[in-house]
């Protein structure tokens, strides 16, 4: 799964989160979305489809015309190696789904939460200044800040003592790298109830334990 790439604009006084998805042939290439309450717009990419693709998102399991969202169709068809946004969507909580019948594609989850907790970690040289976490099953958002290290700085969360690339919870990864005394977000990342280890391989630092309970 490729991360979708996310950024903010002003908008009517409010914020509204700009999303790209890219298509190739009968995919999307970001395969579940997970963001909290809010207004987005949606850039859709056509990568290498060799016909004009769009875009529909409904409330999960109601494919059906009269249910789609309209503000969430492309305002243009989508021709080979071009980009159309939708209109400006205001989500509120619950699940959804998305996909493109023109390619056509499998359809994918996309979560909606009401709340979502901020987890703030700070890095310092060669280690975090947190060495554990321990926090209860939900949606949570991780601030990764950079304080004096210089060179940039990541994030990864994995699957206890699971360390390959495959294994790294991808929403996890910051939306961009993070340079001295910058910070930077992750995705939304949803958390069952486990062991899990997070870690920066490019400062590099231990490997830190996070416990999640019920």
């Amino acid at each position: 799964m490729i991360a979708a790439f996310a950024i903010s604009l002003s908008f009517a006084n409010a914020q509204v989160e700009q999303i790209n998805l890219a298509q190739v042939t009968g995919e999307f290439t970001t395969t579940s979305l997970s963001l909290e309450e809010g207004q987005y717009q949606f850039n859709i990419a056509n990568t290498d489809v060799d016909h004009e693709v769009g875009f529909v998102l409904v409330p999960k399991g109601k494919y059906d015309a009269e249910n789609h969202i309209k503000e969430a169709y492309v305002t243009a068809a989508v021709a080979t190696r071009k980009t159309s946004k939708t209109k400006i969507v205001n989500l509120k909580a619950g699940e959804y789904e998305y996909f493109c019948p023109l390619n056509p594609t499998p359809k994918y989850a996309l979560t909606v939460h009401d709340q979502v907790e901020t987890v703030n970690l700070v890095q310092v040289d060669k280690k975090f200044t947190v060495q554990a976490l321990s926090v209860a099953e939900g949606a949570y958002q991780f601030e990764i800040s950079n304080k004096g290290i210089d060179r940039e700085v990541g994030f990864v969360l994995v699957p206890k003592g699971k360390y390959g690339a495959e294994n790294h919870i991808k929403p996890a990864y910051v939306k961009a790298p993070v340079a001295k005394n910058k910070s930077s977000k992750t995705g939304i990342v949803n958390l069952s109830a486990g062991e899990y280890e997070y870690f920066c391989p490019l400062n590099p630092t231990p490997k830190y334990s996070l416990t999640v309970v019920r």
